[in-house]
């Protein structure tokens, strides 16, 4: 299964209304990496964004996107090696 990048923008001053975004995300599997970016497996982008859109605001931002393992990071909030051994495993299928 592909590992996917869901990343959005929103205003701090609203982050109390999206409790129902983070608690999906988690029902979904998704680990938090950085503070408005999660990774989580699944079967296509489209299908993830069709699950996490509705949760959010019309002037949100919203990305969805497939992580390869052609990436680089630093800093994120779950070590290199956990992050390491996911991007391997999605890569593998």
């Amino acid at each position: 299964m592909a590992l996917y990048l869901i990343s959005y923008d929103i205003n701090e001053k609203d982050a109390f209304e999206y409790q129902g975004l983070w608690d999906k995300l988690k029902s979904m599997g998704a680990i938090r990496i950085l503070y408005s970016e999660w990774i989580v497996p699944g079967t296509s982008a489209q299908n993830l964004y069709d699950q996490v859109a509705p949760l959010t605001q019309k002037k949100d931002r919203l990305l969805v996107q497939e992580v390869t393992r052609e990436a680089s990071w630093d800093q994120l909030l779950i070590s290199d090696e956990a992050f390491r051994n996911l991007v391997i495993r999605s890569a593998r299928g």
